[in-house]
């Protein structure tokens, strides 16, 4: 899938509009609007993160358009289900995964490894 048509369904996944995001990330609208028509158009790095950081999405989904990389959405899920667990579960779950040298990836690894260990049977 192209940038566009990644953009425009996680535009309307989040229920938002291209005006909407235009403000949220500080660019023109008719700038968004270019990424959303155009083929070729794709926004530089730095406009791509606060686009991707706006949509609860990757980079790499909106450029992809691979669900591998929109973990995103499946962790607010799956974090969500911790609400079953002991709240001393909890709590040592979440000073584990705050450590500060787990880097991003691994601590979505980690959080996806525990929550399959006690949700699938």
């Amino acid at each position: 899938m192209s940038f566009k048509s990644n953009l425009r369904k996680s535009l309307a996944y989040k229920d938002i509009s291209a005006k909407e995001l235009a403000a949220k990330v500080n660019v023109p609208y008719t700038t968004i609007l270019s990424y959303i028509n155009s083929q070729e158009c794709i926004p530089k790095i730095d406009i791509a993160f606060k686009i991707a950081n706006e949509l609860d999405v990757s980079i790499e989904y909106l450029i992809t358009g691979d669900e591998k990389y929109n973990t995103s959405r499946r962790l607010k899920y799956l974090c969500s289900e911790l609400s079953v667990l002991p709240i001393s579960f909890i709590s040592s779950f979440e000073s584990l995964v705050h450590q500060d040298y787990f880097n991003n990836l691994f601590r979505n690894h980690l959080i996806l490894i525990l929550l399959f260990i006690f949700f699938v049977p």
